[in-house]
């Protein structure tokens, strides 16, 4: 009875919260370069190989500095995009 309980709860939880259940989150604490696309899609890249891309609120330009304000971000954190705070969103970490 317990495990049925817990099961519903857990079900119910996907379907009513579903963007918070699974959104990406990323560590993107070790980047060296970026890349823009389309003017607000990020990739990050350690060395050549990209880690980390997601999607910002604000037009990023190539000559950008872009600062992170924490090392551990999902969507909806923040980075500074020319000392101006941009919101994050769609962290993708894998299959890009």
């Amino acid at each position: 009875m317990k495990r049925n309980i817990l099961t519903l709860v857990c079900l119910g939880i996907l379907v009513v919260l579903p963007a918070v259940v699974l959104a990406d989150c990323g560590d993107i604490g070790g980047f060296n370069s970026f890349s823009i696309s389309g003017g607000n899609t990020v990739t990050l890249y350690a060395g050549v190989n990209p880690f980390v891309k997601f999607d910002t609120q604000c037009e990023i330009k190539p000559t950008s500095r872009i600062q992170l304000i924490k090392g551990y971000v999902c969507d909806g954190d923040e980075i500074l995009v020319d000392g101006e705070r941009c919101t994050i969103l769609n962290v993708v970490t894998s299959g890009f």
